[in-house]
């Protein structure tokens, strides 16, 4: 059996009826204090720090995209089922041929 039941209520009358506090106040002084803080910082300091902070953090999400890259195509270029520690083979180095029949590389026509 399904049931669908829908209320049509503000987000404040959910509010009361779930016996949920008004945190309308506190959010109120929140935005205060911070736009005194902006106020206070408008020399450029602010700014500056949070620059900063986004491009230390963004050089850091790109080295370990680049690390996560890195490993995906030393996996694939080592094969899916060599153990780990397996020397890479050079730059330029063709995989070795699949086991069993024709390589993977091999297309129809060719022996």
């Amino acid at each position: 059996m399904k049931v669908n039941v829908e209320f049509e209520m503000t987000p404040e009358e959910m509010r009361r009826l779930l016996g949920l506090p008004d945190v309308a106040p506190v959010n109120d002084l929140i935005v205060e204090k911070l736009r005194d803080q902006v106020e206070k910082s408008l020399d450029g300091t602010l700014l500056r720090n949070m620059l900063q902070s986004i491009v230390k953090g963004g050089t850091q999400g790109i080295e370990a995209y680049q690390t996560l890259l890195t490993n995906i195509f030393n996996k694939v270029r080592n094969g899916p089922e060599a153990p780990p520690g397996t020397p890479k083979p050079p730059p330029g180095a063709e995989p070795p041929p699949a086991s069993g029949g024709q390589g993977a590389n091999m297309g129809p026509g060719k022996t």
